[in-house]
């Protein structure tokens, strides 16, 4: 019973059945009770092969069908209004109402014991019967994680280095990831950070020919531990959020709040060089230590970083969206006095823009207003553009697995 439970700790009212035993359970889905363990998963390219969207997805154990499945979190734009921004009339305010959800309709893993009776090696691949598509197939394959000291600047890896995780993995290869070389040669050597899904489209159903496969991808998917994005006291900005991209719809975030550390009188971060190059051109290089001001309880310190999960044809997935290089008294620019934004922290910011296809991409000047702990919006000055964002509360959808 303890094998199994340690691995959906979401899912406490959990009985064996339709399985024998839990023995029965734990060994008809083993190696793969690693993907319920985690909350979250994101993609290096989304369900329709998009090399720069990715997907967003959790994972769950389903007990009516003995399976483990995932499903991918979307959001859309809801009802909203237009309103002039007081503080600065020409910018029309757009406001955010996103309706975020489990897509069930179209489930990107399904690892059942009979798909999974027919293979019984960690380096082999496992045919899935996902969605309702006629003719699309996939097959989930195990990994192994590439050591620290084997990667380089140049080496293509899933997650880029900006994301914190426990393993990275090799994000190219011409003969898409058939190689053996590729997935692990034994249960030790199985990465329980990230899997693939191979997606294809066939003709003549299950078993034809190699050559019949159409629009052959292969998704890499990885997990962010949970200290990066679960709020704290110290670090209650923190988390996973959804933003307004205007035309190219709904993108999901991860926020990363950075310590801060005194004895130097900046935010850590392993990332500081090429942001702070930025930082220094636009805004000069002048620093000073960040005393915390009587009454601020010092949630408002440190660095705020926010990366795309999900991205788009501009600025895609894995990159930063942008960044708050001083959340505290050194950054902060005002405190808003008006309706919208009332009582907010307005602090200095960097957004990123490109090009379509992430060409000629910068950063450029931009202001952070920190409405609350829920909700925050980037006002894009070059652009005389508001971009708002609001809190994923991610246990709230574990709820409804």
């Amino acid at each position: 019973m303890s094998f199994v439970r340690e691995n959906v700790p979401f899912q406490p009212h959990l009985d064996c059945h339709p399985a024998p035993s839990w023995r029965d359970l734990f060994i008809s889905l083993h190696p793969y009770w690693f993907l319920t363990r985690n909350k979250i998963w994101f993609s290096d390219k989304a369900h329709s092969g998009g090399t720069m969207t990715g997907n967003l997805a959790m994972i769950r154990y389903d007990p009516r069908r003995q399976c483990i499945e995932g499903l991918r979190l979307v959001a859309k734009h809801g009802v909203h209004s237009f309103e002039s921004w007081e503080w600065k009339p020409e910018v029309i305010i757009h406001t955010f109402n996103p309706k975020v959800e489990l897509w069930a309709d179209d489930p990107l893993v399904k690892i059942d014991p009979g798909c999974y009776a027919q293979h019984n090696s960690a380096n082999e691949e496992i045919m899935m019967q996902t969605g309702y598509s006629t003719g699309v197939r996939s097959m989930v394959s195990l990994c192994h994680g590439l050591p620290p000291h084997l990667q380089s600047n140049a080496m293509a890896l899933w997650p880029p280095q900006i994301i914190p995780v426990r393993e990275r993995v090799r994000n190219e290869s011409r003969h898409l990831f058939r190689g053996e070389g590729h997935r692990p040669s034994s249960l030790s050597d199985v990465s329980e950070n990230t899997f693939r899904i191979r997606k294809w489209v066939e003709f003549g159903g299950i078993g034809a020919p190699l050559g019949a496969h159409i629009g052959e991808d292969v998704m890499t998917f990885s997990t962010v531990p949970d200290e990066y994005y679960t709020p704290t006291k110290e670090r209650p900005w923190q988390g996973i959020w959804v933003g307004d991209y205007s035309g190219h719809g709904c993108e999901f975030l991860l926020l990363i709040q950075r310590a801060v550390d005194h004895s130097l009188g900046r935010p850590k971060s392993a990332f500081e060089s090429p942001l702070q190059h930025h930082y220094e051109t636009t805004y000069g290089n002048g620093r000073r230590p960040l005393p915390v001001e009587e009454g601020e309880d010092g949630s408002c310190a440190g660095r705020l970083e926010a990366i795309k999960l999900t991205g788009d044809p501009n600025v895609p997935r894995g990159e930063y969206t942008w960044v708050a290089e001083d959340i505290g008294p050194a950054g902060l620019l005002r405190i808003a006095n008006e309706r919208i934004f009332k009582g907010a922290r307005v602090v200095r910011s960097l957004g990123h823009s490109a090009a379509r296809n992430f060409r000629n991409d910068k950063f450029i000047p931009s202001q952070l207003i920190m409405v609350d702990k829920n909700t925050l919006a980037q006002y894009w000055e070059d652009f005389g553009h508001v971009s708002f964002y609001q809190r994923v509360h991610v246990d709230d959808y574990l709820k409804t697995l």
